[in-house]
């Protein structure tokens, strides 16, 4: 019985399972189905913004043609260094060439790496996700096929398919070669690894060499046993050679030479021109004076500039250090411009001939023993000038600085000839190219300092701002701290380099960046530091120049007063030092939660022991915007009146009438009483208080009063003058004359003036200014005393007098 009432509610609950499978069923038909047409339409335009997407990628065509030309540099790089191994006259400039071409290629090849790279990247990236669509869409399409029955109905499925293999098969033909492309550059990049390695080899055995006895004493017979006519032949014939290659060279790229030539000319028109936009005494007129030398000097500074970059400029090796010769002799023209002493430039000129002469024979490749020769006779010829010019200056008292300078100079030479005769040519070749070397850089990093000076002074000086033409000596003046620190920088990375510690300028700057030293638990580099500095100072450098330009040219514009003008300026400097000191945090790593750290250390140590500074901060920021007190004010603080000079952030600077400066706390001038006597305007009212005796003409008075106001010309007439009878005085009539005058400052004078015709009035018309009286009453008095004093006595004391003297005989 319980079985048949039971048998109603399972059937009906199997009808509902089985309606709820059905609708679940239908369900997944139709996001199969919908997801599938999304597919057939999605996929045609993802295919379109692949093909668009390849074609914004970087050509690596034109990359894939210049792998042979770059193969080919490598293979001779590679026979260069085969013969540098075995040439036992290699030089330091040989070797340094070497390596600069070697770091120039090595350059190339890591941009072409990274493209390449990148490209990879993508294009890997994009390969992916089309596998990715081809693996969803073939497990979506078979679960459509099986859930729905009109096949008939479904999208083209072989085309979608095709299209998915199309995107595919494009990122294949691309990646291909790419790839191919890539390993080419990975194995140019490993070749270059092991040259570079093999010129790191050739340098340090050039250091060991450089300190060990290699050669006869110079003055041993031996040595000059060494010099025959043949080995005169040898170094004639490597100079012809040179010199043939070159002009060779020159001749099969007159385009290139002329075009040099029509570069040069152009800026030293350019120069010349220039002169006459500035006067004789501007710094530039220097330049402007010799415009060729400052043509060359530009442009081979500025070929210089190309190599330290990398840039390959197309022309030969020896070229980078022949570029060299006309920029020193350019330098050795220009350098008495420098500032130095008559003695200092005659002595920076002749190193600089011998530098750019030691230059041409290393490039020549002359053997080893002239060359050491040469250096030998050119540092005993040093030596005996220094020596002759020490003797003359020792004579002379005023030059006796001087003199300790030439000797220090004089230990250069002295120490190659010691190295000469000690039989250390090694040594005295490696001190005399690298001293003068130094020497050379020294001096010509500091006139590319002084031309980029004048530079600036030239452009400043005629921009068509006027603010910045009235300025611009104290622009360049700001700037130029900036120009000698990056300039210091350079000479540093220049001497590095030089000296052999770093073998290219690269690696001198990677090195000087990489320097790190630790305080507490920051770390600080060379880069941070530089950061710090140039942040710190073009935040200095922004805010002073734009408080100038509110100050000489937007504020004036409009009218506004002067100790607005001054608060608007203060506001702007708050702001750019605060933004300027954000972005140091930032420049420094600090993160929010850090600076969250720092913003609640600073809150304590503001509640403990900064309340006083901090609330006279916050009250310069009360004065700055509601602005009760202002420059130029006077007002009046405890009894002590005085101008306002300076509204400041801490405190503010008033100067009294005697010329003393009172500082005065911010938070005192808004909790405290101040009298401001121009806060709305300097118009005020002056009181002169008179007294007249008893009796005089008290109408005649005032109207002597208000004559001496009317006649004074500081007293406005509007509001008028008053003349006022105040009381009855112990000794006068008391009066006061009131009248307004319009500038605070003029209250002494006005008063002055005013006492005086006042005085002068009263004396014509007969009117008396008393003294002060007292009335003495006398209430009890000794009776002898009251006797004496009596007008009887007095009288009878008179009489007597008067007899006794007519009875005196004559």
């Amino acid at each position: 019985m319980m079985l048949l009432l039971l048998l109603p509610a399972w059937v009906y609950a199997q009808e509902a399972d089985a309606a709820a499978a059905h609708v679940e069923k239908t369900t997944e038909q139709k996001l199969s189905l919908i997801e599938l047409y999304t597919y057939a339409n999605k996929l045609p335009k993802d295919l379109i913004d692949l093909k668009n997407g390849i074609s914004t990628l970087p050509n690596l065509g034109n990359l894939r043609n210049s792998l042979p030309e770059l193969s080919g540099q490598v293979e001779e790089f590679q026979w260069q260094a085969t013969a540098h191994t075995a040439n036992p006259n290699l030089s330091y400039l040989e070797i340094s060439g070497f390596e600069s071409e070697l770091l120039k290629l090595s350059t190339k090849l890591k941009r072409l790496n990274t493209l390449i790279t990148a490209n990879i990247e993508q294009l890997d990236g994009w390969y992916r996700e089309w596998i990715d669509k081809e693996t969803e869409f073939d497990a979506r399409i078979k679960e459509a096929e099986q859930a729905f029955e009109m096949q008939d109905s479904l999208p083209d499925l072989a085309s979608l398919r095709e299209i998915i293999a199309n995107g595919k098969d494009l990122l294949e033909q691309h990646l291909r070669p790419t790839l191919l492309a890539g390993y080419e550059v990975g194995r140019l990049q490993a070749q270059l690894y092991a040259l570079s390695e093999t010129a790191s080899e050739l340098i340090e055995e050039m250091k060991r060499t450089g300190t060990q006895q290699t050669s006869p004493s110079m003055l041993s017979r031996g040595f000059y046993d060494q010099l025959d006519r043949n080995l005169f032949i040898l170094g004639w014939e490597s100079i012809r050679i040179f010199c043939t290659y070159q002009w060779d060279y020159v001749t099969a790229n007159l385009g290139l030479v002329a075009a040099v030539l029509v570069i040069i000319l152009l800026i030293s028109a350019l120069v010349r021109l220039s002169g006459s936009l500035v006067t004789g005494h501007s710094s530039w007129s220097t330049f402007a004076s010799r415009p060729l030398v400052t043509a060359v000097f530009i442009f081979c500074t500025a070929v210089g500039i190309f190599n330290m970059l990398g840039i390959d400029l197309g022309y030969p090796p020896d070229w980078e250090l022949l570029i060299n010769m006309p920029l020193f002799l350019s330098v050795a023209i220009l350098i008495d411009k420098v500032h130095l002493a008559a003695w200092q430039v005659s002595l920076c000129r002749h190193l600089l001939i011998y530098f750019t002469i030691s230059l041409l024979l290393n490039l020549a490749g002359i053997p080893k023993v002239l060359f050491y020769l040469f250096v030998f006779y050119v540092s005993l010829a040093l030596f005996v000038y220094y020596l002759l010019l020490f003797i003359r200056r020792w004579s002379k008292p005023n030059d006796r600085k001087i003199t300790w300078a030439v000797l220090l100079w004089a230990v250069f030479p002295l120490v190659i000839i010691v190295s000469g005769v000690g039989g250390y040519d090694q040594l005295a070749v490696t001190l005399f190219s690298r001293i003068l070397s130094v020497i050379a850089a020294t001096i010509t990093i500091r006139l590319m300092l002084l031309f980029m000076s004048s530079l600036l002074e030239l452009i400043l000086n005629n921009v068509p701002l006027p603010i910045i033409k009235n300025n611009a000596a104290t622009i360049v003046a700001k700037i130029t701290p900036l120009l000698v620190l990056v300039h210091l920088i350079l000479w540093i990375a220049v001497v590095l380099t030089i000296t052999w510690l770093y073998p290219t300028l690269d690696e001198a700057f990677k090195a000087m960046t990489s320097l790190q030293f630790s305080i507490s638990s920051i770390t600080l580099t060379p880069g941070s530091i530089l950061s710090i500095i140039l942040v710190v100072y073009l935040t200095i450098l922004t805010s002073r120049a734009l408080q100038a330009f509110l100050l000489q040219e937007v504020l004036p514009h409009y009218r506004v007063e002067k100790g607005v003008q001054i608060s608007i300026a203060r506001l702007v400097h708050y702001a750019i030092m605060t933004f300027g000191f954000l972005i140091l945090l930032w420049a420094l790593g600090f993160s929010l939660n850090q600076i969250t750290i720092l913003g609640g250390a600073l809150g304590v140590g503001i509640g403990f022991g900064l309340q006083a500074i901090v609330n006279n901060f916050v009250s310069g920021l009360i004065l700055l915007f509601e602005r009760p007190i202002k420059v130029g004010d006077m007002i009046d603080v405890d009894n002590q009146l005085g101008e306002v000079k300076e509204l400041g952030l801490r405190a503010t600077i008033v100067q009294t009438f005697d010329n003393a400066e009172i500082v005065i706390p911010n938070s005192q001038l808004v909790t405290g009483s101040v009298i401001n006597w121009t806060l709305a305007n300097k118009k005020i009212r002056v009181k002169v208080p008179v007294g007249v005796a008893y009796g005089s003409d008290i109408e005649k008075v005032l109207k002597i009063l208000l004559a001496c106001a009317d006649a004074n010309p500081m007293v406005l007439s509007t509001p008028k003058p008053q003349a006022l009878f105040l009381a009855f005085g112990a000794s006068s009539l008391d009066f006061e004359l009131r009248v307004w005058i319009g500038d605070f400052n003029d209250k002494l004078t006005v008063l002055s003036e005013l006492n005086q015709d006042i005085e002068a009035e009263f004396d014509l018309a007969g009117i008396e200014i008393p003294f002060p009286q007292t009335d003495l009453h006398i209430r009890s008095v000794d009776k002898r005393a009251a006797q004496a004093l009596s007008p009887d006595k007095n009288r009878e004391n008179h009489t007597a007098q008067e007899t006794a003297a007519v009875q005196q005989p004559s």
